[in-house]
Parts: structure tokens; sequence; C-alpha cells
């Protein structure tokens, strides 16, 4: 039994002409796509609101064998996961096949049930095919395109449709394990419900910060409806040494301009290493060229945020800018903590290095061509536990290294070590740094531990 479109015409345009040139619009604002992804969470309003967002994220999304596509139920009350007996969703762009025989595999084996009933109603779903149709299948393709996707003919995608009732996330954690092999998985899901605008923003950016540093313990229903989905992922991602990379996050009042009851939206992409390794595998020119151009425009009054920032920019971020002039330093700062944008720290801490540096003269337009820039990526920052000195000094290397007591606080970068390879002679330095005596040490004294993923201008044209 197929399962009608119900959406089509409210969230959704019915004419699959209107569908498919909404769906090429959406794809044509948005950014190169760098990555594709196996997992994707992306929002499910009506397009109007959220068809952006979502087209960013399903463009990251990649080609697999299945397709879960994992969302909340609106309507109704229900213990775990359900999961449907239709064998195929229809939309305006045809029909979406279901995977019968890996749904009655999942029945089996995990606490799920299967039921057409929940999906009755549901456009958490319904709304997300499209896109898959469109992306996947596209009815309009220039020839290289036809030739490339010849070799899916045959091989037409089959989807697991999941909606989530009071259910541990756990239990979506397990399942992405267990399928990830041959699978691709859509978490569907909105943001904050309902606020005014300034709060629904304050909130939304509290959970990207939260997906994206990977504390999906501190998720709470009201940050978003699919919130069990997002934490299944968010732990799945952290269980593998992955990350997730935003594409967008608006909220609706930016859409229709209203500032009351806003609904928000996000779409992500995991990425199968650090965010600071993706920035440098696909973003290295790029932080170079923007480091120089800061200069440039400081000098000239201009400003200094480029006009198209990369989304992946504006999750938080720590950097440090190092300049060097005949492989001399000239002026070297930094931030230890993100609390600001990545895109704002490199530009800060740019404009710092270059012309706040009190060991240095401002750097001038002259010397600008002359000049070698370097960027470190700060990871997270983790505190060393430590008993004694002779403890902190087996636990330093080869990090950056951070101490602090009371008001004193002083970091190196890992760099640092190849100037400083004695450890003991490293934290006297450090100390010194931080203004204490280089044998100072007390029960107060606190050390943090983190990485640098450095982008050096001598690998790159600038």
């Amino acid at each position: 039994m197929n399962k009608k479109a119900e959406f089509a015409g409210s969230f959704y345009p019915a004419s699959s002409e209107d569908l498919n040139n909404l769906l090429e619009m959406y794809k044509q604002e948005q950014e190169d796509v760098k990555f594709k992804s196996k997992a994707i969470i992306v929002p499910h309003a009506g397009y109007i609101f959220s068809g952006h967002a979502a087209m960013s994220g399903f463009l990251h999304l990649e080609a697999a064998e299945n397709i879960f596509i994992i969302a909340p139920s609106h309507h109704n009350n229900f213990n775990n996961i359900v999961l449907p007996k239709y064998t195929y969703f229809e939309t305006p762009l045809g029909s979406v096949e279901v995977n019968n025989r890996l749904i009655k595999e999942i029945v089996d084996k995990y606490p799920c049930t299967i039921d057409d009933e929940p999906f009755n109603g549901e456009h958490a779903i319904e709304v997300e095919l499209p896109f898959l149709q469109n992306i996947f299948y596209p009815q309009r393709q220039n020839a290289a395109d036809f030739v490339k996707n010849l070799k899916k003919l045959g091989r037409r995608l089959k989807i697991v449709p999941m909606l989530i009732g009071k259910c541990d996330y756990r239990l979506v954690a397990d399942i992405i394990a267990e399928y990830w092999e041959n699978s691709a998985f859509v978490i569907s899901s909105d943001l904050s419900h309902y606020f005014p605008q300034e709060q629904c923003r304050q909130i939304d950016n509290y959970t990207a910060t939260i997906i994206e540093t990977g504390k999906h313990e501190c998720l709470v229903p009201e940050q978003a409806c699919g919130i069990t989905g997002i934490k299944g992922l968010v732990e799945f991602a952290d269980n593998n040494s992955c990350s997730m990379i935003r594409t967008e996050m608006y909220n609706s009042g930016d859409i229709n301009n209203s500032k009351e009851r806003v609904v928000g939206y996000g779409a992500w992409f995991l990425y199968t290493g650090s965010k600071n390794d993706y920035i440098e595998r696909f973003y290295s020119k790029y932080i170079l060229d923007t480091v120089k151009q800061t200069i440039i425009n400081t000098l000239e009054e201009k400003p200094a945020l480029p006009e198209k920032v990369p989304t992946v920019f504006k999750q938080l971020g720590a950097s440090f800018v190092t300049i060097k002039s005949n492989n001399q330093l000239r002026g070297c700062m930094g931030s230890v903590y993100p609390k600001k944008p990545l895109i704002a720290d490199i530009i800060d801490n740019t404009q710092n290095a270059a012309f706040q540096d009190f060991r240095f003269e401002p750097v001038t337009a002259e010397e600008i061509n002359s000049l070698d820039f370097s960027v470190s990526l700060l990871s997270e920052i983790e505190r060393i536990d430590f008993k004694g000195e002779k403890d902190l000094l087996s636990k330093i290397y080869p990090h950056g290294i951070i101490i602090s007591d009371r008001n004193k606080r002083a970091a190196y970068l890992p760099i640092v070590w190849e100037q400083l390879p004695d450890r003991e002679i490293f934290l006297n330095s450090l100390k010194e740094k931080a203004g204490l005596p280089p044998t100072y040490f007390s029960g107060t004294l606190e050390a943090y531990k983190f990485s640098t993923t450095d982008i050096l201008s001598t690998n790159y044209i600038l």
C-alpha cells in the first residue's frame, strides 16, 4: 500500500514543475559543496521558511543503498520508535520505495513497532522526500550529469522512515551504528518554537554550540522538536571521532519579518574528522587570504569582514595569528577560548598581531607583500588533572599548554616545543610568561591542554 502525499499544496508546491523549480532555486543559492556525508540534520517546516536550510544540508548527503529518515512524531504518543508497513511514499515527483525487509529486521533487533497510523497526518517525513528525489534523481540535468547518473539506474534509493516517540536517544545512536556501512541518515528537526525572535536566536545559537561541540547531554526538548534524533546522531559522532559542521541557521522571523513566536531552522552534516581538519582541508587558502586582506583593509580603513563568509566560520572558534618577516617574528596574538564566530576571531587576532603587539612596530603597507602568515586553529581545551609538578611534567608533551593561578595566566602553542623541547624548561618558561617565578608551584595552579591545526602561508599562493 502507498502512503499518499498529504502536504503537497500546503508545505510545498503540489505541481511537480513548480516543486522542481523551487528546489532548483534553492540549489542555486547554496555554497559549493566540499564534502559528501552519510548523515545530516535538516528542518521540516513549510518550504517557504525552511527550504533553503534543508537544501543546504541535503546537498551534502551521500547516496546510499538505504536512507533512514528519523523524525519526531508531532501528533501521536508512543514508546520508542514506529516504522511503517507502507511500501511506497508518494510525492508530486513520484514514489519512493520503503525497504520493508530492513524494517522487519530492525523490529526484530530493537524495541520498535510497525504501524502505519502514526504516519498519517505527519509532515516530518514527507517534506524531506522531494529533496531526495530532486538531488538523486533530477528530472533536469545536463549531458555530463546524465552520463554520471547512469550508474544509478536500477539502484533506486530506498527509505527507512522512523518516527520517534518517548525514546532513549541511545537507541537512535545504536541503530545508526548498526546500519552505518550501507546507509545514510536524515535527522528531521526544526529548532526552537514560538519564542520572540531575539530569544529564539539565543536558544538556537546555544543549541548549535552544543551540537558542534558534542555536549549532547545538555540538549533538552525545548531546543528542538526532533531532539532525540539529534542527540542520537551527536552521540554517534562523539563515539566515532566525528564532528558536526553547520551549513545554515536562521529563523522564520528572518523570512517574514515577524518578531513574535518565531521558529528556528538549522542544518548540519557529519564530517569524519574534526572541524579544524575540515577547515584546513577545504579553506586554508580562504583563511590566509582573509588574514592578508584584513591587514590591507585595516590600513586602508575599510571594513575587515569579508562580504561572503562560509557558514562553518560562523561556528565558535579560537585561533592564533602569527606574522613573520624574513623568517623573524613580526607579531603574534590569539585566543585560547572560543568566545566568538571563528571568522571574527581570526580577523580580530590578525589586527591585534599586525597593529597591537607591543613588541613590534605596526605593520606598514610597504611590507605587506613580504610577510608570511600562519593561523593556528585551536581544539577544545581539556583540563589536566595532576598530583604535583612531577606528574604535571609527565602530562604536558606534546600539547599546547595553558597554566592559570588566580589572576596569572599564560599559554604556549604546541609549536613552542620546537624551541623548548625540554619539559621542565618549557613549563618554567610558561610560568615566567604568566608573571610567575620559574620555580613557582602551588596547590591552586591549574593546567589545560589543547592541540592546533596549523595553516601556513608558505604552503599556499596568496
